[in-house]
């Protein structure tokens, strides 16, 4: 099958890294990157065999025109993009019961963040870290339900589905694209329950007069299944016992014990019959997102221990459908894709697959070919085209301060645009986009993850001065996570801080106060080690958790406020003489923590 290299020029210069070293996220973060190739699949010949699944040329020629069309609605920037045609994955020891699944095929592609050069200067991934865009024929979505799952039969929960939980995150309004005109009239699914493995993805499913291809089950299948699921664990625990236990006491007294409980579990699934024999034919809600067969932990294996909360509608494949699926034509088409709109490869990709991919195309290529038989699939628009760039306006608040003359330094990042790096700052790591923020004015600095800043413009502080900015944690922050520091130091050279005061600010939970800790590095004689104090007012509990922090020096003190309250006060902290520098903001933490968001504004420094 024939393929092409297809390379595109950087749009802007790459500093030097060896093969060995990841080059700079925001090195790259305005450079078109593209494919490591563009394929021109050209359909299919001969079928394909894996397991019981037989697909036939007509599903692989699908799967071929799939990855061409993805490939012609997105060019990735800022990543490396590569793509993959793919039917059911083959059995192996941890996936026996995907063989219940409906025949499967598509393509999907994976934009590689995280680059590097080879030992030929040729960028390559550094880590499999990769966003997602997937198109494929009769998958499904949601949680799996393994306590009942087999190799014939699959069940799953769709959390969410129809709108945010309790249990959704922070991000269940900005992803909720129902609306949006590409795929208004097709099912939507998001994802933002946060025990979920398959959080922070976005769901289009295509069918055939918008019918979903999953139906509920009922009350008693559910309990059918789950006395399945009974005995089998029954099994395992005494296979577990013989295993662990040498013959003897030690063995009967495990055997014993798996025995009881099994005896307990029937008990109590006898008592849920008799308990709902009236409404059996009842759609089965859970409890939790993953239930289990443990049903000694709980009397109702729907309701658990009773009391508020989330319960999860149980699905199946439609049975008609799963049958359908093995035919050449698709009965369903299932879009999706993940990445974090405030990350910049992942809005790229996002506003490409939004306003490039034509999903009306897909879906009458599917299920009303009459409608586009000759004509083949163009995107919306060309994923090539470039807006360009405009600088936003000073706000009316940073040109009022350029004219104060005890202003010396301000930035609320008005003259940067969203998504885009703050201008006059180094950003480092993986973080430091601008966003706007629901129910507050101006633009704020994304903050997570493995993230910092460093002001660029600002060559030394005034010996005496305030310093002001204001910190917002999203709602839920993890109790724990990482905090915010400012670092305020004099450095000899860059980077080579001699002397620093760090304020590093984290926020409480359910409207508890949050911790700073204030750490300092001064000539001897001078303010020098760590002090932890509650950082007043600071918690997770709302939408937007603001705070104006302060920090005065005056002659050798320094005062630290967290709105008007006074935290901290060092009266012989620093030499009066002695200038900052350099000013910086960063958070040490992990890709992994990127839910942990703060966002930066605001920031100004005036002279005492």
């Amino acid at each position: 099958m024939k393929a092409y290299l297809f390379i595109l020029p950087l749009v802007t210069a790459v500093p030097a890294a060896t093969s060995a070293q990841q080059i700079p996220r925001q090195a790259i973060q305005d450079s078109v990157l593209g494919w490591m190739k563009v394929y021109k699949f050209t359909g299919a010949r001969a079928p394909m065999t894996v397991d019981a699944k037989r697909y036939s040329p007509a599903q692989l020629s699908i799967a071929d025109s799939l990855a061409n069309w993805i490939q012609a609605s997105y060019t990735p920037k800022g990543a490396l993009g590569d793509v993959i045609r793919s039917v059911s994955a083959k059995l192996g020891l941890y996936n026996q019961n995907d063989a219940a699944l409906p025949q499967t095929y598509g393509a999907y592609a994976k934009t590689y963040f995280e680059l590097k050069y080879d030992g030929n200067r040729k960028l390559v991934p550094f880590t499999n870290s990769h966003l997602t865009w997937s198109i494929r024929a009769n998958a499904v979505f949601g949680e799996p339900v393994q306590v009942l799952n087999t190799p014939t039969q699959y069940y799953f929960l769709l959390p969410g589905f129809g709108g945010p939980t309790a249990e959704a995150g922070p991000g269940a309004q900005r992803y909720d694209f129902s609306g949006h005109p590409a795929v208004k009239r097709y099912i939507t699914y998001f994802n933002d329950q946060l025990k979920s493995t398959t959080a922070n993805a976005t769901y289009v499913l295509l069918s055939k007069d918008n019918k979903l291809p999953f139906v509920t089950i009922s009350k008693a299948e559910y309990l059918d299944k789950l006395a399945g699921a009974v005995e089998r664990k029954h099994a395992d625990e005494k296979a577990y016992a013989i295993r662990g236990w040498p013959e003897g006491n030690a063995r009967a007294s495990a055997l014993r014990d798996a025995d009881n409980r099994y005896q307990k579990r029937l008990g109590l699934l006898v008592s849920n019959r008799e308990q709902y024999r009236s409404r059996l034919q009842e759609t089965a809600e859970v409890f939790s997102i993953q239930p289990d067969e443990l049903l000694e932990n709980y009397k109702d294996v729907f309701e658990g221990s009773g009391g508020p909360g989330e319960r999860y509608p149980v699905y199946k494949i439609d049975p008609v459908m799963a049958d359908l699926a093995k035919t050449d034509q698709p009965q369903w088409i299932l879009v999706w894709w993940d990445g974090d709109l405030l990350d910049p490869v992942g809005k790229q990709q996002h506003d490409a697959i939004l306003n490039n991919f034509d999903f009306q195309y897909v879906h009458d290529f599917s299920f009303a070919p009459e409608k586009v038989k000759g004509r083949p699939y163009r995107p919306l628009h060309s994923p090539d085209v470039t807006a360009a760039a405009v600088v936003p306006a000073a706000s009316e608040a940073s040109s009022s301060n350029a004219s104060d003359a005890n202003g010396h330094f301000f930035e609320d990042f008005s003259t940067t645009g969203i998504g885009r790096a703050p201008n006059g700052w180094a950003v480092g790591r993986t973080t430091g986009t601008i966003v706007n923020l629901d129910g507050l004015p101006g633009n704020w600095a994304v903050m997570a993850g493995d993230a910092s800043l460093a002001s660029t413009r600002l060559t030394a502080l005034p010996r005496d001065f305030t310093l002001t900015y204001e910190l917002v944690a999203a709602q839920n922050f993890t109790w724990g996570g990482k905090g915010l520091t400012l670092q305020l130091a004099n450095e000899r050279s860059p980077g080579n801080a001699e002397s620093y005061l760090r304020l590093k600010l984290r926020p409480g939970f359910d409207g508890k106060d949050g911790e700073a800790a204030i750490e300092t590095r001064f000539p001897a004689g001078y303010q020098s080690g760590t002090k932890w104090l509650p950082a007043t007012g600071f918690s997770n509990n709302k939408k937007n958790n603001r705070i104006t922090v302060s920090i005065r020096k005056a002659g050798e003190t320094i005062q630290v406020f967290i709105d008007s309250n006074k935290i901290a006060e060092y009266t012989k902290a620093i030499p009066a003489g002695l200038l900052f520098n350099a000013m910086s903001f960063f958070v040490l933490g992990s890709p992994a923590e990127q839910h942990d968001k703060f966002y930066l504004g605001h920031i100004k420094v005036t002279r005492q």
